[in-house]
């Protein structure tokens, strides 16, 4: 999560806390150091096409790793590829979503000992 995402997430509800309390919207955000333009994009913010497109993209990703938890984001990407009841997904994308979910494969890496006994 950006810095912005986390003021935007924190600052809004503690205004809106103070507006509904009847405050005035100056008195308010002057002490915080908020710009009224700057409220009025974290109110009238949204979701961006991308943003939306990840969100959805997440739970199917979620489900597959649930049923197939030793695949890895190539995989995942490979299996969206082949079935025709899921959405199309990159590796990248993949590989992004899964570190946002944090979930990893669970093969393991098997290190050969190359030292002679």
């Amino acid at each position: 999560m950006t810095s912005q995402k986390i003021v935007r997430n924190v600052g809004l509800p503690l205004v809106n806390q103070f507006l509904a309390q009847g405050y005035a919207l100056v008195r308010i955000l002057s002490p915080l150091k908020i710009r009224p333009s700057t409220y009025y994009n974290w109110h009238h913010w949204q979701f961006s096409r991308q943003e939306k497109r990840r969100e959805c993209l997440k739970p199917y990703i979620l489900d597959v790793w649930k049923t197939f938890k030793f695949y890895g984001y190539r995989r995942i990407a490979t299996y969206s590829q082949l079935t025709n009841d899921c959405p199309k997904i990159s590796e990248y994308m993949t590989l992004k979503l899964m570190l946002e979910l944090r979930i990893r494969s669970s093969m393991q890496n098997v290190i050969a000992n190359t030292k002679p006994l």
